[in-house]
């Protein structure tokens, strides 16, 4: 798959791959034994992960990811989705662990290095018809849970005990989860019991913001909010009004009325 995904922007680059072999001693002495390897050569990403990211920013006192940087990252996540789900790819991992982000190396646009990984649950909605030419083998077709419990879309849950079909859409609620830890730096569903987790996506209940940033939609779009004074930057208001609607639209109860990635990426870009 990162092979049909090769040279995006917002997508770790694949650069080769090997398979070699050699054949080892066995050191009971029952003869030699075929040792199978496999390389993959990908692009390194000095800055780490995004969520290593969040806890420094968190360590240093704020609440929230700077409202700029924020957009930057959501934006260049949802360009990748828009990538992946054009040719029919679910991700079904998407979280703060798996982007990837240099601070230090800058695009035309100022923005950061950023940069989506980690597709090794990721699948084709039909592997049999994908032109990834992959066979998939040992990999659960998108009618099996998988994925990381906070993060995961209420259908996806759904199949844990029995086949329960789903589509892209489960990227997106992802994609608003990740939203909740640019917005808050906290993980979420922050302070429930995996039990507890469990119980509301079955519900389809999504994670709460703090009441803070909820007071953003409220608010006329033109006015200070009292309450926040002293925790958000002024400046960013505009940025964390969108980030907190975009949050509640991915996390819609209901797949068919969640943004497509190309809808998210275009309300992103528009600031």
């Amino acid at each position: 798959m990162l092979s049909a995904l090769r040279k995006h922007p917002c997508i770790v680059q694949l650069y080769g791959h090997q398979l070699s072999s050699s054949w080892v001693s066995s050191s009971a002495g029952t003869g030699d034994s075929q040792v199978l390897q496999f390389i993959i050569a990908m692009e390194y990403v000095k800055g780490g992960c995004l969520e290593a990211l969040l806890e420094k920013i968190a360590k240093e006192g704020k609440k929230c990811t700077p409202g700029k940087l924020a957009i930057f990252i959501a934006r260049d996540v949802a360009c990748a989705l828009v990538e992946l789900h054009s040719k029919n790819i679910i991700h079904r991992d998407i979280k703060s662990r798996n982007v990837l982000i240099d601070l230090e190396v800058k695009r035309s646009d100022e923005s950061p290095l950023v940069k989506l990984c980690d597709f090794d649950r990721a699948v084709p909605l039909d592997s049999s018809g994908h032109t990834c030419c992959l066979a998939h083998h040992g990999v659960p077709p998108a009618n099996i849970c998988v994925g990381t419990p906070r993060w995961m879309a209420p259908e996806m849950m759904r199949a844990m005990h029995r086949p329960h079909r789903y589509g892209l859409e489960v990227d997106i609620w992802s994609f608003g989860c990740l939203i909740l830890e640019l917005l808050t730096l906290q993980v979420p569903f922050m302070g429930l019991s995996d039990v507890e987790v469990h119980n509301s996506l079955q519900m389809g209940l999504r994670p709460q913001l703090i009441p803070e940033l909820d007071d953003f939609l409220s608010e006329s779009k033109d006015k200070v909010l009292d309450g926040a004074e002293g925790i958000f930057p002024e400046e960013d208001s505009q940025i964390l009004r969108l980030l907190v609607e975009l949050f509640y639209l991915c996390t819609e109860s209901n797949p068919s009325r969640r943004p497509t990635a190309k809808q998210a990426y275009e309300m992103l870009s528009a600031v």
